[in-house]
């Protein structure tokens, strides 16, 4: 049985599903899956989306932070070794990540990077981002978070066919099955427990409550989308440190609906009673839980969106906009008035959710791990 080891510094719930998935498949296909990870930093712990996974394949060890907490190292390097495949998130701070470079540099020992590639950061080192640079054909394989991933990649010179495209998800299934199960005089009632009328349009915020959501910009625009579009109510989901901010900014405004952090069936009551999903600021895996819910994404052009932005098609299952207050009101506006290209929208949000999902990405990295291990043990890594 051969052995991958997939290392992470901790575990988030949303990629729970995903670990126990590839596991099921690459056993099936005899290879046996270890994941490494550690508990959470102070930091990542106070979000509360931590978790641990199971003895059968999860490998818990310390972790020893350095530099207040901006690099770390596990003690994994001799189960990395002795596995016929180590897969690393590529990030800097990883110090056991400058320990098996060069190994798989000398074709030692097959590594792979698992990430983004281009980091789109602002403030970020210039020494940390020429390593990143210098080592990404480093490695005997690449899984990519998206196709844009893997373009961006093969400009830097790596070769297109040791990347594998896994187009990065979370689990909606459950959520699209909790909003489709919701009936019509469901939804009347909802909106009523809201004070929204059945006719009324909503537009539907999820997310962190902090700076790059543009929440200020948000709000601007829904005063305006209102002055256009009759009774229009906003729906806010999520907390953050600018939670304090946002109330106080929407107190005198009722129809905007502070819900505070939803999950479960909450989330999938206030996603089925909106017509659209609105984030004029950073986009990420969010993207996933408005087509999930059956609604077009609405945003603006921005440098700092997550890879995943790219899963948005315009004029397909969403729109986008300069990141102008104006443009972003009569964008919405515009789309919640003209009903026939929202039902259009609206099918195409829903379709693109059935084709990201997490059984698809279990799948193709399982895809890219046996490409990997069936490589040639002298081309299995790359040269710069």
């Amino acid at each position: 049985m051969r052995r991958v080891l997939l290392i992470e510094a901790q575990i988030k719930q949303y990629r729970l599903p995903f670990y126990e998935q590839l596991f099921r498949m690459l056993k099936a296909h005899d290879i046996e899956l270890k994941v490494g990870y550690s508990d959470p930093s102070k930091l990542e712990s106070s979000k509360t989306d931590n978790c641990d996974l199971p003895s059968e394949y999860g490998v818990k060890v310390r972790a020893y932070w350095l530099a207040g907490q901006r690099l770390m190292i596990q003690p994994l390097l001799r189960p990395a070794l002795d596995a016929d495949l180590v897969i690393v998130d590529q990030a800097n701070k990883f110090l056991l990540n400058h320990l098996l470079l060069p190994f798989s540099r000398m074709r030692l020992q097959r590594v792979a990077f698992w990430g983004l590639g281009e980091n789109r950061q602002e403030g970020r080192l210039q020494l940390s981002e020429w390593i990143r640079r210098k080592t990404l054909n480093w490695v005997s394989w690449w899984f990519a978070y998206t196709e844009g991933t893997k373009r961006y990649l093969v400009a830097q010179g790596v070769p297109a066919g040791k990347i594998t495209s896994v187009d990065n998800a979370v689990d909606t299934r459950a959520l699209r099955e909790q909003v489709g199960d919701i009936t019509p005089a469901k939804r009347l009632e909802l909106r009523e427990a809201l004070g929204i009328s059945a006719t009324a349009p909503v537009g539907i915020f999820c997310g962190m409550l902090d700076k790059v959501k543009a929440l200020p910009f948000l709000i601007e625009s829904a005063k305006r989308i209102r002055t256009r579009a009759q009774d229009f109510h906003l729906v806010v989901v999520g907390g953050g440190p600018d939670r304090a901010a946002v109330e106080a900014a929407t107190r005198e405004l009722p129809w905007i609906h502070l819900m505070g952090p939803q999950f479960g069936r909450e989330k999938a009551d206030l996603i089925a009673i909106s017509d659209v999903f609105v984030m004029p600021g950073r986009v990420g895996l969010v993207v996933l839980d408005a087509f999930a819910g059956g609604l077009p994404l609405l945003s603006t052009r921005l440098d700092i969106h997550g890879p995943e932005m790219e899963y948005l098609k315009v004029d397909s299952n969403g729109l986008l906009c300069e990141p102008d207050v104006a443009a972003f009101a009569d964008m919405t506006a515009s789309l919640l008035l003209d009903h026939d290209r929202l039902a259009h929208l609206q099918a195409g949000a829903r379709a693109a959710g059935s084709c990201y999902t997490i059984e698809n990405m279990a799948d193709k990295f399982r895809s890219g791990i046996h490409a990997c291990l069936d490589s040639a043990p002298d081309t299995a890594a790359v040269t710069a």
